[in-house]
């Protein structure tokens, strides 16, 4: 039997918030390092990435990595009919929280895609060749049709999904890498 994207969105989020924290500590760690080594992310002098809520892979390390060897990191703020852009983020930056409890820049200088050197996509699940399933809201699908440039996501081990566990949607944007733990 099938499962919608709405079904296994919901699993993925429940296999997420189950996952002990040792477990998730050692498996971001891990991940970070095999980001941190991408030629895309060494050749990266703007880097876009998401504030990371409290089930998802923490972010806040990837973004203090980034500013500690000189990349500019770039954070969305979402705009009406579930559109986003992406906004520098630095010491000066003040936030607003969304409905949906994200903190995003309340101000700041607008990156274009095209200013935009790698983006760090976030999502619920994902598939070893570039199939994801996000939060439901479509903003980085509709973002990704104007982004040209290279896009690498990071999956946790409970995040992993076989390649036939759904069938992508006309306007789902396939990820160009995804990095994840080989099983031991």
């Amino acid at each position: 039997m099938a499962y919608s994207k709405k079904e296994l969105r919901q699993a993925y989020i429940a296999r997420l918030q189950q996952l002990d924290l040792k477990t998730r500590l050692h498996e971001e760690r891990r991940l970070a390092s095999l980001l941190y080594d991408q030629p895309e992310w060494l050749n990266a002098k703007t880097i876009a990435v998401t504030l990371s809520q409290s089930f998802e892979i923490d972010t806040a390390p990837i973004i203090l990595h980034a500013r500690h060897k000189g990349q500019q990191i770039v954070v969305p703020r979402t705009l009406p009919h579930r559109q986003m852009e992406f906004v520098e983020l630095n010491e000066d930056t003040d936030f607003d929280e969304t409905t949906f409890g994200v903190l995003e820049p309340h101000e700041g200088k607008v990156y274009s895609p095209d200013e935009i050197d790698l983006m760090v996509v976030p999502g619920v699940a994902f598939t070893a060749s570039g199939k994801r399933i996000g939060f439901g809201g479509g903003y980085y699908d509709r973002y990704l049709q104007k982004y040209n440039g290279p896009t690498v996501s990071m999956a946790l081990t409970t995040q992993l999904a076989e390649e036939t566990e759904w069938t992508p949607e006309e306007h789902d944007q396939q990820i160009d890498k995804v990095l994840y733990l080989p099983e031991i």
